[in-house]
């Protein structure tokens, strides 16, 4: 009964505990603010015609530029031959979408990937351009995006060098990203991670909408343990004449 007891505990506190030592990578201008650990997956063709991946992580130490406008606005990561670009839209109507957003949202809608098929395996190596057109990272005005795990596929992928809009086949690039939030306007840059008004993404949403379930039941569990221990504790002191009975 006793190893059930802490057992339990153990496990309550597991759920109750939630915390991470690992510092994320934190990219920001004067309009945006984006943490978190960006990967790329680079899928390419090899010489045997064969699908082929890399995969890339963008540095904590990548050169941040950018643009802030009132409806637009952009966070470009470069590092090396390799350059990352962010397009964001706010919308502030009441009732139309603007650049696939909805009204009173704000989201990415471009996603630029700009880098170099150097590998010795590839069939046709050269300067790459790989976009995403959409809405993504959705979120109401004035409250901030978080995900613990989220991607995006870029599927159009172009020759830089040659200029043309002819997309290569067989190619496209992965973007993930862990330990995302994102900041735009003018608190960008006074956010905190324990800031309470963020918009989860559904798969964080779905495991905060667990938790409290999971708590209770642990603890309705508890109860029921420590009632029935002290039932069976006390027939024992009364069987064995340690209470008189009136």
């Amino acid at each position: 009964m006793h190893t059930m007891i802490r057992n339990l505990f153990v496990v309550l506190a597991l759920i109750l505990t939630v915390s991470s030592d690992e510092v994320v990578p934190s990219y920001s201008t004067d309009c945006v603010l984006l943490n978190g650990t960006i990967t790329l997956t680079v899928n390419y063709t090899g010489s045997d015609d064969k699908p082929e991946t890399e995969t890339v992580t963008f540095p904590k130490d990548a050169t941040v530029s950018g643009t802030c406008g009132k409806t637009t606005s952009t966070l470009k990561l470069e590092d090396d031959d390799q350059i990352l670009t962010f397009t964001f839209s706010s919308n502030s109507d009441k009732a139309n979408k603007l650049n696939n957003v909805d009204p009173l949202h704000w989201g990415v809608t471009n996603i630029k990937y700009e880098y170099d098929v150097t590998q010795s395996d590839a069939k046709h190596t050269g300067e790459r351009i790989a976009t995403a057109t959409g809405s993504y990272f959705v979120t109401p005005l004035n409250m901030s995006y978080s995900c613990s795990k989220d991607s995006v596929v870029l599927v159009n992928v172009t020759d830089a060098e040659s200029n043309s809009t002819a997309l290569i086949s067989g190619e496209l690039v992965v973007l993930a990203e862990t330990g995302l939030t994102i900041t735009i306007g003018p608190s960008a840059n006074t956010t905190h991670q324990d800031d309470p008004n963020y918009h989860y993404c559904k798969a964080d949403q779905k495991i905060k909408d667990v938790v409290p379930i999971a708590v209770g039941a642990a603890l309705a569990a508890l109860v029921v343990i420590v009632l029935v221990a002290y039932l069976i504790g006390r027939r024992r002191t009364v069987t064995a004449g340690g209470y008189e009975r009136v």
